[in-house]
């Protein structure tokens, strides 16, 4: 007997084995049940958001009171400016939140018009303020604020409009205009101030637009090209810019031979990330904020972050706007709607990109564009802007269409009080764009794959003779049995057939319990369609429902076993009680 427990102690090792779910199972199972709650987006834009401005206004008191103090003031003056900004911008986040997107389209012409207003009022002298050799702030007394910023957010929103409907077109000049003439103003505007840097940004979410909306990637490429000839051009023409550029590449190799030139900023920058290591010095005990680096409280502030939080600090920054990246992304490709869709990734991708391209060139892999870590830079108009932004983001993340079911399932919603959110609304398919003469121009032409097809068409006879013969002889009979003269009968035969070749033919019934497809126009796609089909998506929710998770669960179960001789619910034992009954049932 001694000899078999080794080998039963293995067998009954290996079977827990097998049982136990291993260290990987452990940690995917609650990430893809947060993956699969209907409003995991919605919480993580708010959390994230939260979170950024927390650490944004923290990093704004730490790294201005030494300028705040030095200013004759308080060393909590710009903190206390900035934070009447954030309380602005949540204001803000909340209206965005609960604003119904009709309103919204409808509103997004008459912005953009005021903010082209407001970049041209900056360029009148007396009436712009320029700081650090730009044009581009108006100051309102109390406080000033930058046009561009409004500008990127109305240009953001009336881009997404007027791209999404046309965003079932078969050419790709119906996504290029007239989108591109509104980017054309506003950047043209932004040059002038001027500001290579907020042009930037707005040429971001440009592109952003033409890529969530489908642009082909031949079109897409030469629109980046030659975006960057012309930035190219522009960072040459002038002094300043050319000089950041030959400091960017003398950062890159580390070549640091005139650190009080204009290599000073980079060079104290990468100075203050080295100082903090893992760890840091401390929240407040930086060196670099007593005037050794410039923008310490805006474009450089990732380096204060470095200092006084260490590594770790700076990869927690990272890794929430990498959070907001995925969310943001979530986001668009959950959307049914394509105005939202477009919105969404567009916010979200500027978002993005701009705070990576700040941090870029904090630790020398770009040259120093001015543009400001979002939510965490000191400015105010960029935070109200970035707020209301992230609402936006927000209310399209409750308009998914499981976040919708879940929304208006939910038993709370019965409980309604003044602060609740309204009720998310399913979308409605709007009508296309009006067809254009030329072919191919718009699907709503039919016009895409040739001529459409209205009726059929007789059956070709084998024989020219045996056709003749057949008409004449369908007239004939058709002349006897309307009782009509043998004279009228062929220019009768005429104008009925006129009518009849004018008229298109009825579309054909479908068949009883035949599956309708969805109430507005689609391009089927067989990889789509098949997808589609796993999934069970029907023409309210869209491609992109996803399966019940209840049935899912009740597909998990095992079957339940046969019931016993003898028991209540056998076949033997008379009916079941009216319970069981309607659990069967």
């Amino acid at each position: 007997m001694a000899l078999h427990e080794p080998a039963r102690r293995d067998d009954a090792d290996e079977a827990g084995a097998a049982t136990r779910p291993d260290l990987l199972g452990r940690i995917a199972a609650p990430l893809a049940a947060i993956n699969r709650a209907p409003l995991t987006s919605y919480h993580v834009v708010m959390v994230v958001t939260a979170l950024l401005t927390v650490i944004g206004l923290g990093m704004v008191l730490s790294s201005s009171n030494v300028l705040a103090f030095s200013g004759g003031g308080t060393p909590f003056d710009i903190f206390l400016r900035q934070a009447v900004f954030v309380t602005i911008g949540w204001v803000g986040f909340v209206v965005a939140l609960r604003m119904r997107f009709e309103l919204l389209r409808a509103a997004a012409l008459p912005m953009l018009l005021v903010s082209i207003g407001l970049l041209i009022a900056v360029l009148i002298p007396g009436v712009g303020m320029e700081i650090n050799g730009s044009r581009g702030w108006i100051d309102l007394g109390f406080f000033a604020i930058q046009p561009a910023e409004i500008a990127k957010f109305a240009f953001i929103i009336w881009a997404s409009s007027v791209v999404a409907k046309r965003i079932r077109t078969g050419y790709w000049l119906d996504l290029l205009f007239p989108a591109i003439v509104g980017y054309g103003v506003v950047a043209a505007l932004v040059v002038v101030a001027p500001d290579l840097g907020m042009a930037t940004a707005v040429t971001i979410a440009f592109l952003c637009v033409l890529w969530f909306s489908g642009y082909p990637t031949r079109h897409f490429v030469w629109v980046i090209a030659f975006g960057t000839v012309v930035f190219g051009v522009l960072a040459v023409t002038f002094a300043y810019r050319f000089e950041r550029v030959r400091t960017f590449f003398n950062t890159f190799v580390g070549d640091f031979s005139n650190p009080q030139g204009s290599a000073y900023q980079s060079y104290q920058g990468m100075l203050s990330l080295a100082e903090g290591g893992l760890f840091g010095v401390g929240l407040g005990q930086s060196s670099a904020k007593w005037f050794y680096l410039p923008e310490a409280t805006n474009d450089f502030i990732f380096a204060i972050i470095g200092e006084e939080l260490g590594w770790f600090g700076a990869a927690v920054v990272v890794t929430l706007y990498l959070a907001l990246g995925w969310a943001g992304m979530r986001v668009a490709l959950r959307s049914a709607d394509p105005f939202r869709r477009l919105l969404a990734g567009t916010i979200t991708t500027t978002i993005v990109l701009q705070a990576f391209i700040n941090i870029g060139y904090v630790v020398g892999l770009l040259p120093v564009t001015g543009l400001q870590l979002p939510l965490i830079s000191n400015g105010g108009t960029s935070a109200v802007v970035t707020l209301a932004s992230l609402g936006l983001l927000a209310n399209c993340a409750r308009h998914e269409p499981e976040a919708i079911s879940a929304i208006l399932s939910s038993p709370e919603r019965r409980r309604r009080r003044w602060f609740t959110l309204p009720d998310p609304r399913p979308y409605t398919p709007e009508r296309p764009v009006p067809a254009s003469d030329a072919p191919g121009r718009s699907s709503a032409g039919a016009r895409r794959y040739g001529e459409p097809v209205t009726r059929q068409s007789a059956p070709r006879s084998s024989t020219p003779r045996a056709a003749a013969a057949g008409s004449t002889a369908a007239r004939s009979s058709g002349a006897r049995s309307s009782g009509a003269r043998p004279s009228d009968t062929p220019a009768r035969d005429r104008s009925a057939a006129a009518r009849r070749a004018a008229q298109p033919a009825p579309a054909p019934r479908p068949a009883r319990g035949a599956p309708t497809g969805p109430a507005y126009e689609s391009m089927p796609i067989p990889a789509d369609t098949a997808r589609d089909r796993r999934r069970g998506a029907t023409a309210m929710t869209g491609r992109n429902a996803r399966g019940v998770r209840g049935r899912e669960a009740d597909r998990r179960q095992p079957r339940r076993p046969a019931p016993e001789p003898g028991s209540r619910q056998s076949p033997g034992a008379g009916g079941p009680s009216p319970i069981h009954r309607g659990r069967e049932r």
